[in-house]
C-alpha cells in the first residue's frame, strides 16, 4: 500500500489572512506502519535549503582537504 497524504487544519495559520498554499498542513500516513507525520510544503522546503548548504559547504571542505592532500603528497614524494 502506498502512503497517503490528507489536508489538515494548520495550527497558528490565520485562516482569514491571505491564502499561501505552502503554509497548509498535510498529514501523511505512511505504510505498512499507521505512523503520522505533519507536514507543511514550506517545511519540506526549508529541509531542502538545509541539505543543499550541507552538500555546499561538504563540498568546499572537500576541495580544502584535496588541496591538502596534493601538498602532503607532493611533499612526501619529494623527501
Amino acid at each position: 500500500m502506498a502512503d497517503t497524504f490528507k489536508k489538515t487544519a494548520s495550527p497558528g495559520i490565520d485562516p482569514a489572512a491571505s491564502f499561501n498554499w505552502k503554509d497548509v498542513g498535510v498529514e501523511k500516513e505512511h505504510q505498512p506502519e499507521k505512523v503520522k507525520s505533519h507536514l507543511t510544503y514550506r517545511g519540506l522546503e526549508q529541509q531542502m535549503l538545509g541539505i543543499e548548504k550541507g552538500i555546499t559547504d561538504l563540498t568546499n571542505q572537500k576541495t580544502v582537504l584535496e588541496a591538502e592532500m596534493l601538498q602532503v603528497k607532493t611533499t612526501a614524494e619529494a623527501e
